[in-house]
């Protein structure tokens, strides 16, 4: 039996290989890439990186509050008091009624005929400037503040007009009002515009009824004597002066507190056909006035009151 070769199948798995050439295909070379576009990117700026500030050291940093007592009110003394009190005047800024500091030798040279709050600057730079104070020290600590905010407002705070020391306190506020002691009252405000700030000023000053000063050197009318001098600290002062009395518990205890300068009391007062009184007979004479003004509202108060008590008393016994 003759051997028959099986024809190749492709079951069989053996196949007869062509031989071909090999054919390489070569890329050329871009100058742009597939993930590069036409248009460049702007770079992005790198973020800097955040540095942590790094607490002082325990060797760096003062011991302040393990002094004793006595050196850190010195050093409050120094940082938060001027020996020549704290001289201001009123202005607008940004149409807020405030207050700005200037010397006292600029204080002293503005007549009272001019008007304080247009001070300019160059007005002001012909004098000497002021002592500069640091209260940014009582933001330290609660202590600090606890301890340097009556040094602070012991200072002498010298107003050049009534509508500076309305603007001081309006933005002082209620609760640091209280601190103060010593305030001078430099002029009256004068025509239909400053005029209002005469009453306006004290009306405000209520909550400062631990005052152990009030100083008025501001001229009064030219023709005001003792009486109508009187009047009108009664008229412009009275929601002070009863304060003052309310937390004193003495109607009158204010008229203490009250004192006039030597300008006050106009020398015209004389004029009115009455013997001329020495400066010491004038004080006693205008706080006898002043004190019956205060005794005589504190009575009308009083009989309100029993009247009042008196009415609701008939009206409880008429309904049984």
């Amino acid at each position: 039996m003759s051997d028959v070769t099986a024809p190749e199948t492709y079951a069989s798995g053996r196949y007869s290989k062509r031989k071909r050439t090999q054919v390489t295909y070569h890329l050329d070379e871009l100058d742009v890439s597939d993930s590069e576009s036409d248009l460049e990117r702007p770079q992005l700026k790198k973020s800097k990186a955040t540095t942590v500030s790094r607490p002082l050291s325990k060797r760096k940093i003062f011991p302040f509050m393990q002094l004793p007592a006595e050196i850190r009110n010195l050093i409050y003394g120094y940082a938060l008091i001027d020996p020549f009190g704290i001289h201001l005047v009123g202005k607008f800024i940004h149409k807020r009624r405030t207050v700005e500091r200037i010397s006292a030798e600029c204080q002293d040279k503005v007549s009272r005929y001019q008007r304080r709050t247009n001070i300019m600057s160059k007005f002001r730079a012909q004098y000497e400037n002021y002592a500069s104070l640091v209260p940014s020290l009582l933001a330290v600590s609660k202590q600090v503040h606890r301890e340097g905010l009556d040094i602070l407002y012991s200072n002498e705070f010298i107003m050049a007009d009534s509508f500076a020391l309305y603007a001081f306190l309006i933005n002082l506020g209620p609760a640091k009002a209280k601190h103060l002691k010593t305030i001078r009252l430099m002029g009256w405000g004068y025509g239909r515009t400053m005029k209002a700030y005469n009453h306006s000023c004290f009306a405000v000053l209520v909550y400062a009824t631990n005052i152990t000063a009030l100083h008025i050197d501001a001229e009064a009318d030219w023709y005001s004597a003792v009486k109508r001098g009187a009047d009108q600290i009664y008229r412009d002062l009275f929601p002070w002066l009863e304060a003052v009395g309310i937390a004193k518990g003495k109607f009158d205890a204010a008229v203490d507190v009250l004192h006039l300068g030597d300008e006050y009391l106009s020398p015209y007062c004389s004029s009115t056909g009455r013997e001329v009184l020495s400066r010491n007979q004038e004080i006693e004479e205008f706080k006898a006035k002043l004190g019956k003004l205060l005794g005589a509202q504190q009575k009308r108060v009083m009989a309100k009151t029993v009247k009042k008590r008196k009415v609701t008393k008939d009206a409880v016994t008429g309904e049984l």
